[in-house]
């Protein structure tokens, strides 16, 4: 159990291209814990530096509040886990498979969760006309391609036309040089979160824009959230069902936010596991916990108790 007598460190901000964002979520989550009486200092995550940071700071819990590359990928993990650090959500392996779209794609499918149509592509294997000359084999307009390893709709494309497939595909792979591509889905966006194994109520995404992209997420009134979803009974315990399956399978731990859409026959497919996910004034699970009764100070600290080390 984790106790007011420890120093709590938010650790936020940092290299990935999601660093404002994890400020955001780093600020909101210190405030809430010190609402409760948590002694809690915001460190400004420097991977170099990190564990003299934290020594400096007397930190002896750490709170990942970070988004992307080195905080979600397994990388700030292990470093915890070197040093005997406590640190909140999952660990090294888990924090890995997540992150990574096309490696969590391989588990979720192997273990029968259902999921889009998709297929990898590296940069280094092949020219970009192989590529598109593949992609054209492979899928029907619209498809989506999107870089592996980042968040927050980062990078994502909507392809709709072979016209514009070629900018498409030179944009993704400017991101990233591991892109998935898969079969685009064109009914209802959801997000169901899994709070220490426990599944809470299920969120309808209606962004005004009509796409959910970066915008649409991080800007007030951009998006109207819904929860509980308005959805038939069944639809709702099957995304239930599959986010706990995909939480299990994948062994994470904490807070983890998975995403879905359903096809215009209303069938859920999992788009992708948040091993981190954002805490902002706009973010999901703090709108499913409050609709399960648990307002954000606490929601942060469910999160906080289950800080340890030795995690898969």
């Amino acid at each position: 159990m984790i106790t007011k007598d420890k120093t709590i460190g938010v650790i936020m901000g940092g290299p990935s291209r999601e660093a404002e964002v994890s400020r955001r979520t780093g600020k909101a989550v210190a405030e809430a814990l010190r609402s409760l009486g948590y002694p809690v200092v915001e460190v400004e995550y420097d991977p170099p530096r990190l564990a003299e940071q934290l020594q400096k700071a007397g930190v002896e819990v750490a709170f990942l509040a970070l988004h992307g590359k080195y905080g979600e990928d397994g990388t700030i993990q292990g470093a915890m886990e070197l040093m005997g650090m406590p640190y909140t959500g999952s660990g090294v392996m888990s924090s890995a498979i997540t992150m990574d779209k096309i490696m969590s794609s391989r588990l979720f499918q192997a273990a029968g969760i259902r999921m889009a149509d998709s297929h990898p592509y590296f940069r280094e294997d092949s020219s970009l006309e192989a590529i598109e000359e593949d992609l054209l084999r492979r899928f029907r307009f619209p498809f989506v391609l999107k870089p592996a390893c980042e968040g927050s709709t980062i990078g994502i494309e909507i392809v709709r036309s072979r016209e514009t497939l070629p900018e498409a595909l030179r944009r993704v792979f400017q991101i990233e040089a591991r892109v998935l591509a898969e079969t685009y889905l064109d009914g209802e966006e959801f997000t169901v979160s899994v709070l220490n194994g426990q599944v809470l109520p299920v969120i309808q995404i209606c962004p005004h824009s009509g796409a959910y992209d970066y915008y649409s997420k991080y800007t007030r009134g951009a998006t109207e959230y819904i929860v509980p979803a308005p959805v038939p009974e069944a639809l709702t315990e099957e995304m239930k069902q599959m986010a706990l399956d995909g939480y299990r399978t994948a062994e994470c731990r904490g807070a983890v936010r998975f995403d879905f859409r359903t096809d215009r026959r209303g069938v859920p497919y999992l788009l992708e596991a948040n091993s981190i996910p954002g805490m902002t004034a706009t973010s999901l699970v703090p709108r499913a916990a409050q609709a399960a009764g648990m307002d954000f100070p606490h929601l942060c600290e469910a999160i906080l108790q289950g800080a340890g080390t030795g995690k898969v």
